[in-house]
């Protein structure tokens, strides 16, 4: 039975392909957005302070106005409190 050699990467490769992994996702997100729209998908997403949904036809809907992100400090504890059982 012949035996296969494990290549080792080198550091500096392999950090080299994880800064890529930022730009994979971001091109790949872009992608599902646009196949899920030309696919007939409403799609939702959140623009500056609005969450809207894009409709395939191209109509832009804004569904609701969300509240600004919490700012969080390092070491902070947050308590989330369940609602209706849930987390």
């Amino acid at each position: 039975m012949a035996t296969v050699q494990k290549k080792q990467l080198s550091d500096a490769a392999l950090e080299n392909l994880e800064s890529q992994i930022p730009e994979m996702a971001a091109a790949a997100t872009r992608l599902a957005y646009y196949r899920a729209v030309a696919a007939g998908h409403t799609v939702v997403t959140v623009e500056q302070d609005r969450i809207v949904a894009t409709h395939a036809d191209g109509q832009v809907e804004v569904l609701v106005e969300s509240r600004p992100r919490r700012k969080v400090q390092k070491g902070q504890v947050l308590t989330v409190r369940k609602i209706d059982g849930r987390a």
